[in-house]
This record gives C-alpha cells, structure tokens and sequence, in this order.
C-alpha cells in the first residue's frame, strides 16, 4: 500500500521542505521503519501467538483479494486471537513514547459482535493479559460495535468514542510522552486526541480479537508499519 502523506497539496502547490523530506526521504539517522505486508509472514521471527487460546489459529491467507494476517477467535466465549510482535525470537517491548512511536495499520473488520470488547490493536505493553482494564498503550478498540480510541497508563484510560467502525479502515497512533494522537483514514486530522493517562511504558505493537457471547470474531491485517523517531531535528 501506499505512504500516506502528512500534507495534502493540489496540484502544482508549493509546500515546505520539511514536508517534502518527511514524506519522500527516508533518513535512518532519523527515523526508523519497520514494515509488514504479510507476503512473507513468518510467525517464529516476526509475530509471536503465546497469547492466543482460540482453538483457530491465526494464518495468513487471501481475503478479499488480499494477503493478510487473519486473526479468528473462535471456541467459545473468552477465547483470543492474538498476535504480538518479537524481538531476536521472543516477544518483547520494543518502543516507548521517547521515540513517539507512530504505528499504521490496515484493518479488515468482519462485522463484530455486540457484546463486549472483541476488537483491540495498536500498541500495548506486550505482557499485557488480553482485553485486561486499564492496559499499558495507546490502541484503538471495538466494543459493542463501537470504535474507541483508547490512551491507558495502566491504572486508569482515556478512551474517545468514534462511532461504529468500518469494516475496512487505515489506523494510525502517534504516542507521545503528554499527547497521543488517533487517525482513521485521514492521516492528516486526527479523529482523537489524548493528553491524560498517557502510558510511560515500554510497548510493541499488538492485535487482538475475542470470541465473545455473541461468537466468533475475526481481523484481517493487510499491513502494519512502526516509525519511531530518532531525533528531534
């Protein structure tokens, strides 16, 4: 998929050279990238399943024409389906809001279930127990249908109502030491902005599903990028 830019021109509109550097050059003395579109998935070096109970496992497989990681939760009321990024083959935290994380993801939402939460993704503290209250990150969660941004530093959250979801969405959270940011396709004007119960933890990027009362629940993860900055000018 794409780079969505930070700043919207028309055609033949000048801009600043700030922009155009942060949209087109990538400078690894700056920035760093790390980028997952699921052609190559390899779950033993990449994403880590510890987590998951659902009795289906996570796969990546073509839907809607896609390649994706395809999370089913699936077994009964209070099973997972959960995938957890790793570093050098265990799953671990590897950000925190010293290098304002900033994560995108593209989202496939089979028609949740209204009951519960049954849908969180974004960045969490990686040993977080699943859909736990009041968990270290700066994620996104569906509940009841609805669409939540949610800033939480473990003992109590901030959490922004966004009406119910699409079942097709780009996500982005931006996590900062005061300020969080959420975006839903619009990558320029954030849909919620946090400055309270704003997380100091350590975090990895997390995604997650639960079979709930109401059955079983699926995410589809076309693709998945983590920037952390690495300077401040």
């Amino acid at each position: 998929m794409a780079t969505r830019h930070k700043a919207v021109k028309a055609t033949l509109e000048t801009g600043f050279a700030t922009e155009w550097n942060d949209d087109h050059e990538i400078n690894f003395a700056a920035e760093i990238h790390h980028k997952d579109v699921f052609m190559d998935f390899n779950a033993v070096n990449e994403w880590n399943l510890g987590q998951e109970t659902s009795t289906t496992a996570t796969t990546i497989t073509l839907v809607g024409g896609f390649v994706a990681a395809r999370l089913h939760a699936a077994g009964g009321a209070g099973n997972f389906s959960s995938i957890r990024h790793m570093l050098i083959g265990a799953p671990a935290d590897i950000t925190n809001h010293t290098a304002l994380p900033e994560m995108t993801m593209a989202i496939d939402v089979q028609t949740p279930t209204a009951d519960n939460a049954t849908h969180e993704f974004g960045l969490f503290s990686s040993a977080n127990a699943l859909f736990a209250a009041n968990q270290n990150g700066c994620f996104f969660r569906i509940d009841n249908n609805v669409l939540f941004a949610v800033s939480s530093d473990g003992a109590a959250e901030t959490a922004t109502n966004l009406g119910a979801p699409s079942q097709f969405a780009v996500y982005r959270v931006v996590h900062g030491a005061a300020t969080d940011y959420f975006y839903v396709d619009d990558m320029v004007t954030a849909a919620a902005t946090h400055t309270t119960d704003i997380s100091g933890a350590n975090l990895t990027m997390k995604l997650t599903c639960a079979d709930r009362a109401g059955g079983d629940n699926y995410l589809n993860c076309q693709a998945v990028c983590l920037c952390t900055l690495r300077q401040t000018s």
